[in-house]
């Protein structure tokens, strides 16, 4: 003898199949967002907590004769070249330095204390810092 067994369907309401599905999205959806919130968060706080160098001071270009060299001035308030500001914002993420100067895009890589100029592409050269005398009135 066989035994049949007969598995049953059982009949749900077409409406609570759809509510539970809904939920179900819901809750996906609501976990996603969650975790891309909190990925963020995360990113920022890391990025916060992370100390830049400082790239602030007057950039010299390195390996060419001192009347061609090329210059720039990075402050708080913008990036300098020649005494004057051509740009008030820069990129800085402590590896590349970004800011457009008129229509060109300026990118620097940030190796052992030196800024190497990727862009524009005429050729790449490299930047040394000049050391700043601190000048302060005496009492």
């Amino acid at each position: 003898m066989f035994l049949r067994v007969m598995a049953t369907k059982q009949k749900t309401p077409l409406f609570t199949h759809r509510l539970i599905s809904f939920a179900m999205a819901v809750a996906v959806t609501g976990a996603i967002a969650l975790g891309l919130l909190l990925a963020g968060l995360f990113d920022n706080t890391l990025a916060q907590d992370r100390h830049l160098p400082d790239i602030n001071g007057i950039w010299t270009e390195q390996d060419v004769a001192p009347y061609a060299a090329d210059s720039f001035e990075i402050r708080p308030e913008g990036v300098f070249v020649n005494g004057r500001q051509v740009n008030t914002q820069f990129q800085w993420d402590g590896s590349k330095l970004k800011y457009l100067r008129g229509d060109d895009l300026y990118i620097y890589s940030y190796l052992s204390g030196r800024l190497i100029r990727q862009s524009p592409a005429h050729y790449i050269s490299t930047f040394s810092r000049q050391k700043m005398m601190d000048i302060r009135p005496s009492n």
